[in-house]
């Protein structure tokens, strides 16, 4: 059943992707079905969020990462326990908002773009999460990459680079 479901999915992604893309398929030793894609057209996100909805699947987070001078986002999403990972680089900084089209993207997208500075558009609410709206949005990427803060490694050094920058533009 998972089987037929998931190549239902990947001909619809087929269907109504518009640029070019990658795609593979893998099932682990328990029988997890993962779907990967890579899209090289930013705008097929909203393509792809729509094939999601049209199957009752959801938003489960979206990561997102520095790659040399652009930012990554992989989009996580699930149809009935089949994960479909959806990458997009991001060289100009902007992706349209699939918000609009899958609810639960509304958190994760708005938290990426506080950290990141990502610019979102469409987003119906893209107020802030977090941070106080006199901090510039992206400013914890000028101290420490998101992904060693997550490793635990946030708590002495980024307060003592903050620290160490406050101290000289004191002087």
């Amino acid at each position: 059943m998972k089987e037929t479901l998931k190549q239902k999915i990947i001909a619809e992604l087929k269907n109504r992707i518009t640029g070019d893309f990658d795609l593979r398929d893998e099932k682990d030793a328990k029988g997890n079905i993962q779907i990967w894609l890579k899209l090289f057209n930013r705008k097929d996100i909203l393509h792809v969020a729509q094939v999601i909805k049209d199957f009752g699947g959801r938003c489960v987070i979206i990561s997102a990462y520095k790659k040399d001078d652009h930012h990554v986002l992989v989009y996580h999403l699930d149809i009935d326990g089949i994960l479909i990972n959806v990458e997009v680089e991001l060289f100009d900084n902007t992706v349209d908002s699939i918000t609009p089209i899958l609810d639960s993207a509304n958190w994760t997208e708005r938290e990426f773009k506080e950290m990141f500075g990502i610019k979102l558009v469409g987003h119906p609410n893209p107020k802030r999460l977090f941070l106080d709206e006199s901090i510039a949005e992206g400013i914890l990427g000028e101290y420490m990459p998101l992904s060693q803060a997550m490793n635990g490694a946030a708590t002495c050094c980024m307060w003592e680079k903050i620290e160490s920058e406050r101290h000289k533009n004191e002087h």
